[in-house]
């Protein structure tokens, strides 16, 4: 009989959003962090193409980067509820201890990618496991987070604060991880039953 791994079972089960407004003010340890993009990154990956880029931020750039979120919501619509989330949005996000961006490289004029196509959409895949494996491993740290896919890289200046080399859609933004110390309770969520889910022709 296969024993599960407790541990692992609970961080999986346990993990929760944390938003930027539960984050303390004091920003996780550094060398901490960069451990966990570092094992993090080991997900399957198709071809070994390694796709993942990693960008951790400074106060300035997530500070600019609230900024920039408020224009985009700004100037996709108007009126005064819109102008109060716009507003809330900076503060949140402006706020937050720690943001790490996380993109998918592909070069797609390589051999590779012309001979499969496919690749590109692997490549996404595997960058979507290692933004799990960092939740997971942020959260056994004791550290929130937060996966964003907030619209503020359609900001003309976002790549340039976040110092992204490649244009899309060579490079294209994963997610927004915005991490620190929550104030959040982790609560239970409830999901539907697996047999609206599952076909086990297995049994």
């Amino acid at each position: 009989m296969i024993v599960p791994h407790k541990d692992l079972e609970r961080l999986i089960s346990e993990r929760r959003t944390s938003k930027p407004t539960w984050f303390q003010g004091s920003k996780p340890d550094h060398l901490a962090v960069r451990r966990t993009i570092e094992i993090a990154r080991r997900a399957p990956n198709h071809h070994r193409t390694e796709p993942a880029r990693f960008y951790l931020l400074d106060r300035g750039r997530i500070k600019e980067l609230g900024k920039l979120f408020s224009e985009v919501l700004l100037s996709e619509n108007s009126g005064e509820a819109l102008k109060e989330k716009a507003e809330r949005k900076e503060r949140e996000w402006g706020g937050s201890p720690g943001l790490l961006i996380v993109t998918c490289f592909t070069d797609y004029s390589s051999d590779l990618v012309a001979k499969k196509p496919a690749v590109a959409e692997e490549d996404y895949a595997t960058c979507a496991c290692i933004c799990q494996n960092l939740s997971l491993l942020l959260h056994n740290l004791g550290i929130g987070s937060k996966w964003s896919t907030g619209p503020v890289w359609k900001h003309p200046r976002f790549r340039e604060v976040v110092g992204i080399p490649h244009a899309p859609p060579d490079e294209r933004v994963v997610a927004l991880l915005f991490y620190g110390e929550s104030k959040q309770m982790a609560t239970a969520r409830s999901f539907t039953p697996l047999e609206e889910h599952l076909e086990d022709h297995a049994n």
